[in-house]
């Protein structure tokens, strides 16, 4: 049995100092048969219509001066802030949907560099974030994957990990969600997020 998932933006704001940062994850391309990628969007501004119109890209001069700033007057704390809020809003799409972090706008290598520093230093490993050098860009994707076998045994009902900073590993990937067959009208009820099993599998 198939459930229609309506993929909406997620999105959040918060402030260093006197800069407006803000995130988006939005839903963007369906990359594989029943899965989408979410694409994310930073940036720190001195208002929130500023940002928005650098997000939906507003031809005007508000947008145009975020062009080519990344992290405004606070330096490394607001991408480092972002970075966290990246982490707790990957466990609001749904299984087997993939984030992709883009790293292409203002200062592109020294972004990507921040970014490649969060998932792959001594005291922050990520492993289970992909990267692409050429392109400059990350990908990660909420267990379980689409190409996993579990889509074959049931509905694959999400759930939170105790740590959701915490990188996946095998202990942590198989406790991101639980199947449910005999459950499946009691989750309906319940109102709680659903993975499409993907046709043909």
């Amino acid at each position: 049995m198939t459930y229609r998932l309506r993929r909406q933006l997620i999105s959040t704001k918060f402030k260093i100092n006197k800069s407006l940062c803000k995130l988006f994850i939005e839903p963007w391309a369906e990359y594989q048969k029943g899965f989408w990628v979410w694409n994310v969007g930073f940036a720190v501004g001195k208002s929130e219509r500023q940002i928005n119109d650098w997000y939906r890209r507003r031809n005007n001069k508000r947008r145009r001066s975020l062009e080519k700033r990344m992290t405004g007057i606070d330096g490394f704390k607001p991408i480092s802030q972002g970075w966290k809020n990246i982490l707790r809003l990957r466990w609001k799409i749904p299984p087997g949907d993939s984030i992709l972090l883009d790293c292409t706008g203002g200062e592109s290598e020294r972004q990507f560099k921040m970014y490649k520093h969060m998932t792959n230093t001594k005291n922050r490993q990520h492993p289970e974030w992909q990267f692409d050098e050429d392109k400059r860009e990350f990908y990660w994707t909420r267990p379980p994957y689409p190409d996993d076998p579990v889509w074959n045994q049931g509905i694959i009902i999400p759930q939170l990990p105790k740590n959701i900073y915490e990188p996946l590993t095998p202990e942590t990937y198989w406790k991101s969600f639980y199947l449910s067959s005999a459950q499946m009208d009691a989750a309906k009820k319940a109102k709680l997020i659903r993975a499409r099993k993907p046709a043909g599998k």
